[in-house]
């Protein structure tokens, strides 16, 4: 499948190595730009009692009078809310920023926004100004948007071929990070206080000063200087300091052919690649993957999960340390992906942890479902004296001494479907949507495309969060049933459609997905049939009668 590329043309793989440079470029891309995105969707979680309150407080000093309960729902759904709309502004910046400032200098400009975001919450309580936090999150949101996109096609474009998928994951690795120190910092006891609070949504400004100190001395994308910049001794300068050796010819080689192939196509625009029949295939799998990561339900599990954990027995005040293991599960699983994702493959790591949450969240329907219904504490309409010989004990006898509910081996078995749902998510789906498309797409039409699934990511955290609170209130553990299907679908497509990219060039890649190299000595490009008309219209030069043909 990989065409005549498989051979002669593919770059030496047994000098591809990880160098202590690359993991230092490859670490601090991601921990000072996708650990934020990470760090945001659970750090407002554990601390969100006390600001409300703090909500509560500063809208009396603006406004005189105090917010009612259905006031502060709506302000605090319009704090998490608001980061989609800045993450949709920033899903606009991706292209121009890479294009011009290059992938390094977009993710150094990224970092203004969240320092920016950190210094309004920082002052949000000395200011009482609840309006600070809410602007705040819109900044924050626009870094986000573009370190879910840059951060992959930085790591795609230094890393070796043979090392782009384990090195390409650590994005992904620093985000579940990110969840989890959120999860321990928001305790009460350590900044989830009333007086820390601020802090702990200031601590953007730590990963963001590391990046900005160390990021200027790392290596720009030895890609993006020879394909975009045209600089051939800055590229081997940083396929040198990268690789750790003088022998980059076959890697400069490599980036030359995809270069001569993607001068035989047009200029793409985020416009010009929706309209590309021959990377519509690529696009829809980008998309495709995006959408199956956002609307996996792994948010409604997470959303569940200290409710089924309090069903088991587990206190109301130790909850959250139950939480924060089930993140310690997401973080340890994903890292640990990045060790076998070039040995395993995409496929197996996609599909078969799809099938896994699938079948999950069947058996997790059922014991949700009984748990919901089983299960009475002690309530009036007794439903749980009116399934078998039980019957609702007296609630002055459940006053004199604590009663056990016979069925809570039901949740236990709910607690086990979890971890294994996370487990499968973290080794697979998690990962998926920023490597793959970071390599599905040559150098040309990657920024487009991250754009397009930027957007695509955001659109459904939207839909996700405005939607799955009624879901959930109207349909209970039912709703589990939605996202069954949605991972079933998602696997079996992915099944029949997505070929296996481990170990592929970025040439290879389009080879795979029916995009045919040209057999001429004069042209062994790829051409863009998406355009090959308008090309004609404008001259025509380099169009030949098989594209004309294949555009028609």
């Amino acid at each position: 499948m990989g065409g005549k590329n498989d051979g002669a043309d593919r770059p030496d793989q047994t000098t591809d190595r990880l160098t202590f440079l690359l993991a230092v470029s490859a670490f601090v891309a991601a921990f000072g730009t996708s650990f934020q995105y990470g760090y945001s969707s659970s750090v407002v979680d554990q601390p969100a009692n006390i600001i409300k309150e703090f909500y509560n407080q500063s809208y009396v000093s603006f406004y005189t009078a105090p917010l009612t309960e259905s006031g502060i729902t709506v302000l605090w759904a319009t704090t998490v809310s608001v980061m989609c709309l800045g993450g949709l502004v920033g899903s606009f910046l991706i292209k121009p920023l890479t294009e011009r400032f290059g992938r390094k200098g977009a993710l150094l400009i990224s970092n203004v926004f969240s320092v920016t975001g950190a210094i309004l919450f920082g002052f949000s309580k000395m200011a009482n100004s609840y309006h600070m936090v809410i602007i705040g999150r819109i900044f924050v949101g626009i870094q986000h948007a573009l370190s879910i996109s840059v951060v992959p096609m930085y790591l795609a474009e230094v890393s070796p071929t043979s090392l782009r998928g384990g090195i390409s994951v650590m994005h992904q690795g620093m985000l579940t990070v990110g969840i989890l120190l959120a999860q321990i910092l928001g305790l009460e006891q350590i900044l989830g206080s009333d007086t820390l609070w601020p802090v702990l949504l200031a601590f953007y400004a730590v990963p963001s000063g590391i990046q900005l100190v160390i990021m200027p001395f790392l290596p720009e994308s030895p890609r993006y200087l020879l394909i975009n910049k045209q600089d051939e001794e800055a590229s081997r300068a940083a396929l040198r300091r990268l690789r750790g050796t003088s022998e980059v010819d076959d890697a400069i080689q490599e980036m030359r052919l995809e270069h001569e192939h993607e001068m035989k196509e047009p200029k793409i625009t985020v416009i010009a690649l929706l309209q590309s029949r021959s990377l519509r295939p690529q696009l829809i799998m980008a998309v495709g993957v995006m959408m199956a990561n956002q609307l996996s339900g792994i948010n409604a599990i997470f959303a569940y999960v200290t409710s089924i954990f309090e069903n088991a027995g587990v206190p109301e005040d130790t909850s959250a340390y139950a939480t924060i293991g089930t993140g310690a599960v997401n973080c340890v699983v994903c890292l640990g992906s990045v060790l076998i994702i070039d040995r395993v493959g995409r496929r197996p790591l996609l599909i078969w942890p799809l099938l896994v949450m699938t079948i999950t969240f069947a058996l997790l329907t059922i014991t949700q479902a009984l748990t919901e219904n089983l299960f009475c504490d002690c309530c009036p309409n007794g439903r749980f004296g009116s399934v078998g010989d039980g019957v609702c004990p007296p609630v002055d006898l459940v006053q004199i001494e604590p009663y056990n509910n016979p069925y809570q081996w039901i949740s236990y078995l709910s607690i086990a479907f979890i971890i294994i749902f996370i487990f499968a998510f973290a080794i697979g789906l998690g990962s998926m949507p920023g490597l793959l498309g970071g390599e599905l797409f040559r150098q040309g039409a990657r920024p487009a495309a991250m754009t397009i699934q930027s957007v695509t990511h955001w659109v459904c955290n939207f839909i996700i969060g405005l939607v799955f609170p009624i879901l959930q209130e109207a349909m209970g553990a039912y709703v589990f049933l939605i996202f069954m299907v949605f991972c079933g679908v998602s696997g079996i497509y992915f099944f029949f459609r997505l070929p296996e990219t481990k170990n592929k060039t970025f040439d290879e890649i389009q080879t795979l997905f029916g995009v045919e190299q040209q057999d001429t000595e004069e042209e062994e490009g790829v051409g863009n049939t998406a355009f090959t008309k308008e090309e004609l219209g404008e001259g025509g030069d380099g169009v030949n009668p098989t594209q004309l043909e294949s555009a028609l």
